[in-house]
């Protein structure tokens, strides 16, 4: 999402293993996340499967094949539909011939794995079916990234697994940066970054605490960073959420991970 001199995204990168078919299936050096990119043939568009350690998103970049055009916008609550049957909330947002989906939904990223197709639906867009073939070892490469990312940021994937549901959004909570929220100081020195936060939900739904999972290593960057983990926790201390539970259904505490991405636009 671009708000002006401001983007945000999600997560990590890891040493998890190559894909079983690395000349379809590679990992993508321009997300700091688990993702992983199929480059079809020429002019027949690529995907790109994202996931965000310690958080149920699944994002997908999709570039349809040359010559198509999608009207411009971003939809909220649009559906994508599986050839098997299942259909997941997700939101979109398209510009010409490329499209960004995203869903919370924890079951979503299984079902890449056991359809030939995303029908993605809106009542202001129509449908759109996209061609997917997404083989079950690259959602095992994607699941090994992830537990690899939380491991190295200190967070036990068992536990995480092991609730009987995860923190879920009330709403979207990195709709509420501005691009008013740029740290000044960054701004005008043109320093980007990605502040990888750690929000503890407590088992009201409201976040208990916040911290930065990420650090710099530089000295002179220090406070730099950290105007990033401030604004960043400003902001998303104001969200709430749908608490975890355990595998009783009572509400219980946990952490959920977003990577605030600053991106200075143009």
């Amino acid at each position: 999402m671009l708000v002006s001199a401001l983007a945000l995204a999600v997560a990590s990168q890891s040493a998890a293993a190559a894909p079983t078919n690395p000349q379809v299936w590679a990992w993508d050096s321009t997300i700091p996340t688990c993702a992983l990119k199929h480059q079809g043939s020429p002019g027949e568009g690529t995907i790109t499967i994202e996931r965000t350690p310690g958080n149920d998103q699944t994002e997908l970049m999709i570039t349809l094949p040359r010559g198509s055009k999608l009207r411009e916008g971003r939809f909220i609550d649009a559906s994508a539909a599986t050839d098997n049957g299942r259909t997941f909330v997700a939101n979109l947002s398209t510009a010409d011939s490329e499209m960004h989906v995203d869903s919370p939904d924890p079951e979503f990223i299984a079902s890449l794995a056991s359809t030939s197709s995303l029908q993605i639906s809106h009542p202001k867009l129509g449908s759109v079916r996209v061609p997917i073939n997404v083989p079950p070892a690259v959602i095992g490469t994607l699941r090994q990234c992830e537990d690899q990312t939380m491991i190295a940021w200190g967070l036990d994937p068992a536990t995480w697994h092991n609730f009987k549901t995860r923190p879920q959004p009330v709403g979207r909570p990195l709709d509420r940066f501005t691009a008013g929220d740029y740290p000044a100081a960054a701004l005008q020195q043109g320093v980007q970054a990605d502040s990888i936060i750690r929000l503890d939900i407590a088992p009201d739904g409201s976040v208990s605490a916040c911290r930065a999972l990420n650090r710099t290593s530089k000295a002179e960057d220090l406070a730099l960073f950290k105007s990033f983990e401030t604004v960043s926790c400003t902001v998303l201390k104001g969200a709430t959420f749908r608490p975890a539970t355990d595998q009783a259904g009572k509400p219980v505490s946990a952490p959920i991970v977003y990577d605030v991405r600053f991106r200075l636009s143009g």
